[in-house]
């Protein structure tokens, strides 16, 4: 489903990649884990190029990501759900129109789109706010919207890149219950930025652990966080039995 070769990523001295090589197989969850700057975020940013890296490979379905033109990865982008750490939702629009609008600028018919946007909004319990401003939803609700706006696509991937970083600790609870229920009930393909211990616990199949750029642990979530053998599994091992 998704490889990653060799791949590296330096913003001036700082180097934010350093050789990355990662496998996620379809249908997958994977949860990539590791201290603020290690480069996790950088890495999903990569897959479709939201962050462009200096060398390395990316194939997405057999697909060279790296290789591909802009309307190619306009075409690439439609199949690959990101749900980013700030909620990115435009204020003006109501948020049906947030979620449903990239389907209706990519051309299609509103009324299907409308349909499709609902029934995302369902999935997430926001069927009753369609008609509302983003400043009228709590956080919470506003990331949900994010996760609603990445889902009508029927991506094929989804990158989740610190979902709940953004949000007050009593609102965690309820987007990382969506997400769960999304890990649950559909097949996609799933690659989670996050520091929530509990939830890879319960969700990933395999947790990746980050540090300095490079992958240093890899893993079933119930083994490696019983017996880490790097210093930062160890370190989240820690969080998990405080």
């Amino acid at each position: 489903m998704l490889q990653i070769q060799g791949l590296r990523k330096s913003y001036g001295k700082l180097v934010a990649l350093d050789g990355v090589d990662l496998t996620v197989e379809k249908g997958e969850t994977v949860v990539i884990m590791g201290p603020s700057g290690c480069g996790k975020s950088t890495l999903i940013r990569c897959v479709n190029r939201l962050t462009e890296p200096d060398e390395g490979t990316i194939l997405l379905q057999g697909q060279n990501v790296l290789e591909l033109g802009h309307i190619e990865l306009q075409d690439l982008r439609r199949k690959v759900g990101f749900v980013f750490q700030q909620f990115n939702l435009i204020s003006r629009l109501t948020v049906l129109d947030n979620v449903i609008f990239h389907l209706v600028l990519g051309g299609m018919d509103r009324d299907q789109a409308a349909t499709r946007g609902r029934r995302v909004l369902a999935r997430v319990g926001l069927a009753n706010t369609e008609d509302r401003r983003p400043h009228e939803l709590s956080g919470g609700q506003q990331q949900r919207v994010g996760i609603a706006r990445a889902l009508v696509t029927n991506p094929e991937i989804m990158l989740w890149d610190e979902p709940t970083a953004s949000l007050d600790p009593i609102l965690v609870g309820e987007v990382l219950e969506v997400m769960e229920e999304l890990v649950k009930t559909t097949s996609t393909t799933m690659v989670i930025v996050t520091h929530e211990v509990s939830f890879a616990l319960r969700a990933a199949e395999r947790i990746v652990f980050m540090d300095k750029g490079q992958i240093v642990e890899e893993g079933r979530p119930q083994e490696v966080l019983a017996n880490p053998q790097s210093e930062i599994a160890c370190l989240y091992r820690k969080l998990l039995v405080q």
